[in-house]
């Protein structure tokens, strides 16, 4: 209970009173007749945003500079088993929408970004859920059932990231073949995909990531 509540203490969101205007999100490639075999949760390193170019512009102030995020959903990826490339998966299976404010608020502490919302609906929750709502409590849901723990900034491994992550949630079922790491140039932390099967059960990812013995960067948060 403490550890849990060190965790809610360490990362703490305030909804902005204005959520800003979002635009439509651009379709770079269309594959609805793809089958979803299983699905990732792309859960994001915030700090390693915060530290990007994009990161650090004004439309990101709200996540990067009013709060003080750790973990953080990009986004949940139906996905393709026999995929070889990121354009081999389930993408846009549905006519782009612009989202009301009111869709999107309740989640912006989930998903910090009213675009990133947008965005990972049109893209990825077009192609196996009825609607945003549907999409969003289910991210939500699954975003709340595995506890994401605090990284310390500096150098460590890939394998010793997922071990992290696998030990915070052990009792749960994760093992490290429901874990992928991800990494940006330079060897840098972006973000890990923890994987599930058609019922939302740990399950285990497709290829393997980056390799645990990969030495890599960890952010620091502020």
């Amino acid at each position: 209970m403490a550890y849990l509540l060190l965790l809610l203490l360490a990362q703490q969101c305030t909804i902005p009173g204005n959520v800003p205007p979002t635009r439509e999100t651009r379709v770079d490639y269309k594959n609805r007749d793809i089958a979803t075999d299983y699905y990732a949760l792309a859960v994001s390193w915030s700090p390693q945003f915060c530290n990007s170019p994009a990161g650090q512009s004004a439309r990101n102030r709200w996540q990067c500079e009013e709060n003080r995020f750790g973990f953080v959903v990009h986004g949940l990826w139906p996905q393709s088993a026999r995929a070889r490339r990121s354009d081999e998966h389930p993408r846009h299976c549905k006519a782009p929408e612009i989202l009301s404010t009111e869709t999107m608020k309740p989640y912006l502490c989930t998903m910090p970004g009213a675009q990133l919302i947008q965005d990972e609906w049109v893209k990825h929750g077009t192609c196996a859920w009825p609607n945003a709502k549907a999409y969003l409590q289910q991210v939500e849901t699954l975003y709340r059932n595995v506890t994401l723990p605090d990284l310390k900034g500096g150098r460590t491994t890939a394998g010793a990231i997922k071990k992290t992550l696998v030990d915070a949630n052990r009792s749960k079922g994760l093992k490290r073949e429901h874990v992928r790491i991800s990494v940006v140039s330079g060897n840098r932390f972006s973000e890990a995909l923890i994987c599930y099967d058609k019922k939302f059960q740990f399950a285990a990812c497709v290829g393997e990531g980056t390799p645990d013995d990969i030495e890599v960067s960890v952010a620091g948060k502020r």
